[in-house]
């Protein structure tokens, strides 16, 4: 058996492990990362909208704002990870 053989057949071994891991990460990645972020995010906007200190109030949508740019960013991730996309 030639090299390139076989690592052809080690590739059709490895692709559906592989698949397997991605699509794992991508559902652990969404189910418990982004739910989480976008947890924090309404409990910061709750704060932020309470009466109070002005400054403190805009550093706080600052926060969600920048947790939301993470949640979108690690959507992508999570797209780019799942198996159906690779």
């Amino acid at each position: 058996m030639s090299r390139s053989t076989e690592r052809s057949d080690l590739r059709g071994i490895a692709h559906p492990a592989l698949m397997a891991e991605r699509e794992r990460i991508a559902q652990e990645l969404h189910k418990f990362t982004v739910h989480r972020l976008f947890g924090i995010g309404l409990k910061l906007q709750a704060l932020s909208s309470r009466d109070g200190d002005p400054v403190a109030s805009r550093h706080l949508d600052e926060c969600v704002q920048e947790l939301d740019l993470a949640i979108s960013d690690l959507r992508g991730l999570v797209f780019n990870l799942d198996a159906r996309h690779v």
